[in-house]
């Protein structure tokens, strides 16, 4: 029995093509909103609306949930979020890769978060995640803002910068942290193991936290250990953790990072199935770019050297005896990186972010190497020794068909792996990943409408209801009556990314709408102002 209609609405959209998060084909209709509810859906000519917009010839679809972003480092500066709303992303998934804002202390050991926040005249002004959720509420929010507990974050807190295993004690206290989190509505555990002092961990470690978050019913998020040459060893080792603690598993932007290791992802991807098949609950997400982004350090020196603070690494690496044995490992596992002949390594990493010598950005090692006249090996471990900040790079190295096959398994969600932001932040000038604004219209611009290799309505549900059901957000994620009115309105023939490697801070076209809660947060290519996000909390 279909739902009476209400006589009025307060919001009412009309002669839309309403696509609604399951995957099922598009239809023509209305939608109603009161408050934060949609409470009418479907032929609406007989009801009126406080307001009411014509939206024939475009599309609409449940706001865009974002299941890994960085965001929670920019959330207490940028409350807007310009940068998702332009995309149709309406609820972030913040805490990913290990690192958690809402961990952060204002300590030495927390230096490189202290940083990123100081650029922006901000500072840590908590120390849970009650008292940075509490911030968040006060300062008020354009999106949705849910997050993990990272356990990059929660090592710190507990043993520092150690590159040490965890004593029996040290443990315990992690453990006490994490459940501490999940007890403040944390979604579940993210790690990060490429990077230092998360690196690491073993799997003891991980397992121990992981039955943790079991008690509360989260789950497990993880940048691999390593996503090239040994990325298959490195699922395996995340499916084990996962088995073993009794936890669904997330890998995060799955991907095979250099040449050598396309294709790589028909087996993980195998492994995925065969691991779904004997019953645990693992899935992917993904960002649609053939270039990755990350630190500098973290790309190219072992972990053991990447040990400690910036200034740690700088003296090591100043130190000749252990810059002898640190360029020694690399030319042992990379042969070809002293080498400037066209086609190889150094020609496909661009520096992004190089505070300390800014006219570097958005230049490849490989011509600022030669420029200087030096082996594009020591111009790195020079500019790493003389670093007392962050540097992080751009590396063009995973493969379009890869894309397109981690893309198309039925349990890929989309996620940008962005810091939202916008496009007159005091940081505009570096060059950052286009992810941040480009992800999800992207999605429907190349494979859409260009490649063809996924239906809009499949996009659609990789965004929004699949995302939220693998998260258990209820009222989420799909368009009906009772549901939060979180809703994107775009133009299929349009919506697109027209942010670049070059020009990274650049809105996406084609969204006309993006609703949170019920209330415009995005029109007419600017935002709103309106800040009518909520903190998402889960409960077991």
């Amino acid at each position: 029995m279909s739902e009476p209609l209400p006589q009025k609405v307060e919001l009412l959209l009309r002669n839309g093509v309403i696509l609604d998060g399951t995957g099922l084909p598009p239809y023509r209709g209305d939608i109603g909103i009161t408050a934060d509810r949609i409470t009418a859906l479907g032929d609406l000519s007989g009801v009126a609306g406080g307001v009411e917009r014509d939206i024939s010839g475009l599309h609409v679809a449940p706001g865009f949930i974002d299941i890994h972003t960085h965001s929670d480092i920019s959330i207490t500066y940028d409350p807007l979020q310009s940068s998702a709303l332009a995309m149709g992303v309406t609820t972030q998934v913040t805490g990913n890769c290990g690192l958690s804002m809402g961990l952060v202390q204002n300590s030495s050991v927390f230096d490189m978060e202290r940083r990123w926040l100081a650029l922006h005249g901000a500072r840590v002004r908590w120390s849970s995640f009650e008292e940075h959720f509490k911030q968040i509420q006060d300062t008020g929010i354009a999106t949705n803002y849910l997050t993990l507990v990272g356990h990059g974050s929660v090592r710190k807190r507990v043993m520092g910068l150690s590159a040490n295993a965890p004593t029996a004690d040290e443990l315990v206290r992690m453990q006490a942290e994490v459940a501490t989190g999940m007890e403040a509505g944390a979604w579940g555990l993210s790690s990060g193991l490429e990077y230092p002092p998360a690196s690491f961990a073993n799997g003891e470690e991980l397992v121990a936290l992981c039955t943790t978050v079991g008690r509360y019913g989260g789950l497990y998020a993880t940048h691999l250990r390593n996503e090239g040459d040994t990325l298959i060893e490195a699922v395996q080792e995340a499916l084990n953790i996962s088995e073993r603690a009794g936890i669904p598993l997330q890998l995060s932007h799955h991907k095979a990072e250099g040449r050598e290791n396309w294709g790589k992802v028909s087996q993980t991807l195998a492994m995925v199935d065969a691991a779904r098949a004997r019953g645990l609950d693992v899935q992917l997400d993904q960002y649609p770019y053939t270039a990755f982004m990350t630190a500098l350090a973290v790309q190219t020196i072992p972990a053991w050297a990447n040990a400690g603070s910036i200034e740690d690494v700088a003296k090591r690496l100043q130190d000749p005896e252990t810059r002898a044995r640190v360029l020694a490992e690399i030319r042992a596992k990379n042969p070809s990186w002293d080498s400037l002949e066209p086609g190889t390594h150094w020609h496909t990493v661009q520096i992004g972010i190089c505070r300390g010598k800014p006219e570097y950005q958005g230049k490849t090692v490989a011509a600022l190497a030669m420029s200087a006249g030096r082996s594009p090996l020591e111009f790195v471990i020079d500019l790493l020794s003389e670093s007392h900040d962050f540097i992080a790079a751009v590396s063009f190295a995973i493969g379009e068909e890869d894309i397109v096959r981690v893309l198309q398994h039925p349990f890929t969600a989309i996620g940008s792996d962005g810091v939202g932001t916008n496009t007159n932040t005091v940081t505009r000038h570096e060059k950052i990943h286009p992810r941040t604004y480009g992800t999800f219209p992207r999605v429907f611009a190349k494979y859409v409408r260009e490649l063809g290799v996924l239906r809009e309505e499949q996009a659609v549900y990789k965004m929004t209801l699949l995302p939220a059901t693998r998260l258990g957000l209820q009222g989420r994620g799909r368009l009906a009556i009772g549901a939060f009115a979180d809703i994107v309105v775009y133009n299929p023939d349009t919506i697109g990314d027209v942010a670049t490697f070059d020009e990274p801070h650049r809105y996406s076209t084609g969204v006309s709408l993006t609703l949170v809660n019920g209330r415009i947060a995005w029109e007419a290519g600017e935002a709103t102002q309106n800040r009518s996000g909520s903190i998402l909390r889960h409960r077991a």
